[in-house]
């Protein structure tokens, strides 16, 4: 069992907790007690890259429910990697760091919800996972883990990090990336001009770009090929 930890941020900057409102966040898939911050996440900057929220430790106080999940390498559309240390709700990441001890603290998009009575309504449906993002308001990004020589393609698995599909061909094959699009042009009924991949971290994780496809829609596809 990862060993629990609470962290908190905070500042001599930062209000105290009697003289502003508190934000109580929930992990949307189990519903366990993740953060308290007096940042009212609704309200703070995105990052560019996935759009995350970020928290300024220096200015909010936050306090984090959270296992430590490990470093890992994140390599964005752009070609860059980054590293990101991850706290998470049993193995789902729901925020990060970009350095131990850095001062942004970033909540992974989708991945807490606040319940007030004023929003009934929020965390009603599935939360896309993070290996689903929206790179920008027209392209979606897809982390895909690739097992190869099955029977044929199939979705075999959505986790936080990669969806896992496998592929008839060798995963070293030239014709690979076409059994792939093709495989994906049919379970996401979109044009092949809409898609394209990029190599990932190994040899067997790419980088699928939709474009014109939310990631809900993009996730709500995978899934229902996963039940079949």
């Amino acid at each position: 069992m990862p060993r629990r930890v609470t962290l908190t941020y905070s500042s001599a900057d930062a209000p105290a907790v009697g003289e502003s409102r508190v934000y109580v966040y929930y992990c949307k898939y189990s519903g366990q007690h993740t953060l308290t911050t007096n940042c009212n996440l609704s309200k703070a900057p995105r990052r560019r890259t996935d759009g995350a929220r970020v928290i300024d430790t220096k200015i909010f106080t936050a306090k984090l429910y959270t296992t430590e999940g490990g470093s890992k390498l994140i390599k964005r559309q752009s070609g860059n990697v980054e590293k990101q240390y991850r706290y998470n709700i049993g193995k789902l990441p729901v925020a990060y760091r970009a350095e131990p001890d850095g001062q942004f603290l970033y909540v992974i998009e989708g991945a807490v919800t606040s319940y007030t009575s004023q929003d009934p309504a929020q965390g009603s449906s599935p939360p896309v996972p993070p290996c689903i993002l929206p790179l920008n308001k027209d392209t979606t990004q897809v982390s895909l883990e690739i097992d190869d020589r099955a029977d044929k393609p199939s979705i075999i698995k959505i986790s936080a990090d990669h969806v896992r599909i496998e592929i008839a061909g060798a995963i070293t094959a030239p014709e690979t990336n076409e059994e792939i699009l093709e495989f994906m042009r049919a379970l996401l009924a979109v044009r092949l001009s809409q898609m394209s991949l990029i190599r990932g971290e190994s040899t067997r994780h790419k980088l699928l770009m939709i474009q014109k496809v939310k990631p809900a829609d993009v996730y709500q596809k995978l899934q229902k090929a996963l039940k079949q």
